[in-house]
């Protein structure tokens, strides 16, 4: 499987465009709760949102009204129980073969990502 690097300054571009989607979503759902970041790869774009976005984060409690973030929606299968859930789903990437597609994503890649975060 190829690899792709995605760096710090990908990610700094990545996020407003993110924030312009969350807001235009939230808007139609009357807003956010709070972000939960899926451990480990949603923890650094929660912090980011959360600072942005002006919402906490959430430890536990995940409702509908919750914003769920995930660096990338690969199986899916961290990401089902939240859809369960029916909270709304944000995710840098997206994988086709994955059995959640988040509600907002940004790129749609078959690779393997290597996160900066990951380094």
């Amino acid at each position: 499987m190829k690899k792709q690097r995605y760096t710090w300054t990908e990610f700094e571009e990545d996020i407003p465009k993110l924030v312009l989607r969350i807001k235009k979503l939230a808007r139609r759902k009357g807003g956010f709760d709070g972000i939960y970041g899926i451990p480990r790869g949603g923890l650094p774009i929660a912090v980011k949102l959360s600072h942005v976005l002006n919402l906490p984060i959430l430890i536990g409690g995940v409702t509908k009204n919750t914003l769920v973030v995930d660096d990338v929606a690969d199986t899916g299968s961290m990401l089902a129980p939240f859809k369960e859930r029916k909270a709304t789903i944000a995710t840098l990437f997206y994988k086709p073969k994955s059995k959640v597609v988040p509600h907002i994503w940004l790129r749609k890649t078959k690779d393997y990502i290597v996160f900066p975060w990951e380094a």
